[in-house]
């Protein structure tokens, strides 16, 4: 455990940081009233230019954490942390709002964003990898993008944003399926068919219906004849015969 000196060393960090900040900022953003800031903001995001609508709302933040802005600020700033693809940022912006104001009007809104700004991680991961084999890409941003959006979905299916979070849900369970497939083409390949049958099955359970089922069973029935499992390679032939025809 901290003893009570480190504890007050760390306070004292903490208060230093976030002067320093605090003066960064205003060297950026002069002294103004609240409701000047705002609408320098507000004509920043107008005009899309979202890195100085992002300096002014944390100005306005930072300084009147509690004045007559401050629930309008913290969405505007949800927003253009977004649009400058500070991600986490956004990220930790979504998760303070929500852990604030759980009952709030916005809430729906909130979840939208935040499904928004994981599947913008995604994008951004994903061109990170571009070099990277398939097989090995991280999709964990895809599927927690999944799962904010379903929740919007569920949760609110009256909202205005439940139809687009519907379609991009859509797009994200197909992009989801592809990239299984792609391991399972990986694995077989590489004659892992223990492997290949598993990531068979997790396409088959979690992607019923989607285009790769059909080959995902293909795949199945192969890996299962390689691995003498008769008895399984048999059954699922009868599975794919009744679903698509011998």
């Amino acid at each position: 455990m901290l003893s009570t000196a480190s504890k007050l060393g760390i306070s004292i960090l903490s208060i230093i940081m976030m002067t320093a900040c605090s003066s960064k900022n205003r060297d950026v953003i002069p002294d103004k009233q609240p409701h000047e800031l705002y609408v320098d903001a507000y004509k920043a995001m107008a005009s899309e230019n979202y890195h100085k609508a992002r300096l002014n709302l944390e100005a306005i933040d930072n300084r009147y954490p509690f004045g007559p802005y401050a629930h309008q600020v913290q969405l505007n700033l949800i927003y253009t942390y977004y649009k400058d693809r500070e991600n986490e940022l956004a990220i930790a912006e979504i998760d303070k709002f929500m852990r604030l104001n759980p009952s709030d009007e916005h809430i729906d809104y909130v979840l939208y964003m935040r499904g928004l700004t994981n599947l913008q991680k995604a994008t951004d991961r994903f061109l990170d990898l571009l070099h990277i084999d398939n097989h090995e890409r991280d999709m964990a941003y895809y599927e927690t993008a999944f799962k904010d959006f379903n929740r919007l979905y569920t949760s609110y299916p009256n909202s205005l944003y439940a139809a687009d979070a519907y379609a991009r849900m859509i797009f994200i369970r197909s992009m989801l399926s592809k990239h299984e497939m792609s391991v399972i083409k990986y694995y077989y390949k590489k004659q892992a068919y223990i492997s290949t049958a598993r990531h068979c099955q997790k396409l088959i359970l979690s992607y019923q219906g989607s285009d790769e089922t059909k080959e995902a069973l293909q795949y199945l029935i192969k890996s299962y004849q390689h691995l003498n499992l008769t008895d399984a390679a048999n059954n699922t032939q009868r599975l794919y015969d009744l679903n698509f025809g011998k």
